[in-house]
């Protein structure tokens, strides 16, 4: 059995559509940006969550644990629509960009869209160095963090079906370059359209052509890749397919 396999065994991929989950994945980033790396962010830090003015007008996917339940992690795809007038990376990157063409104010605009608040809880990133607890389900051995180690790639994979549902085409993201580099490795090349600038840590705008996304995964993504389509293709349309109507696309390529 393949690692991808053994991913899908042990976690599953959830949108975030209800009110229910939505506070799971506000949670979630509340734990990851200001408990683990001491980030001052918006939210409801009384309640521990951690949400913005643009989560109304997002996407979201969190990554669950199947036999504890537990979210571990999460992301969100923002969409200029009714409710939002321009993108976070829009303000915080305003004068930052270095690309003439793959811009907000060029790209059209009911194409465009933003990947952003990717978090994974610091226990599945790398193993906690004290004693384990007796009370942890997972992830504990050693080949748990490997299967854990998909993470990563996992959410940006589910934001690429998510960007083909909302029938987005053109996604920019705030990211450290590392991160960029190591998703080029799967296939998710993402091209560098703005200046280095601090926020958060060391970011920098990046674009990806969610089509051309799709077909430059590697080989050994593509079936995982289906999977991914599947479930949240099949959650999207019970759940927000009378709002937003899935792009076909999405369906070829879980039927190829």
């Amino acid at each position: 059995m393949s690692l991808y396999e053994q991913f899908h065994q042990q976690f599953e991929f959830v949108l975030a559509t209800t009110e229910a989950d939505r506070q799971s994945v506000y949670r979630l980033r509340y734990q990851v940006y200001t408990l683990e790396f001491g980030h001052a962010m918006p939210g409801e830090p009384v309640r521990q969550l951690e949400y913005d003015e643009f989560d109304r007008s997002s996407l979201h996917c969190f990554i669950r644990h199947r036999k504890s339940q537990e979210a571990v992690a999460c992301i969100r795809v923002v969409y200029p629509g009714r409710d939002l007038g321009e993108l976070p990376i829009e303000s915080n990157s305003r004068d930052e960009f270095c690309h003439q063409e793959l811009t907000p104010d060029v790209l059209p605009r009911e194409l465009i869209c933003e990947v952003s608040r990717a978090a994974i809880l610091g226990r599945y990133r790398k193993r906690h160095a004290g004693p384990e607890s007796e009370e942890l389900i997972y992830p504990i051995t050693d080949h748990d963090y490997k299967v854990s180690s998909l993470l990563g790639v996992s959410v940006y994979l589910a934001s690429t079906v998510m960007i083909a549902l909302i029938q987005r085409r053109h996604a920019l993201a705030l990211m450290e370059p590392r991160l960029a580099r190591l998703l080029g490795r799967f296939g998710l090349t993402f091209l560098r359209v703005g200046n280095i600038q601090q926020f958060n840590g060391v970011r920098a705008a990046y674009y990806i052509d969610q089509h051309r996304a799709e077909e430059a995964l590697k080989p050994e993504l593509k079936s995982f890749y289906r999977d991914i389509i599947r479930s949240l293709s099949s959650q999207f349309e019970e759940s927000v397919k009378d709002a937003v109507p899935p792009r076909a696309l999405a369906t070829e390529y879980a039927d190829s």
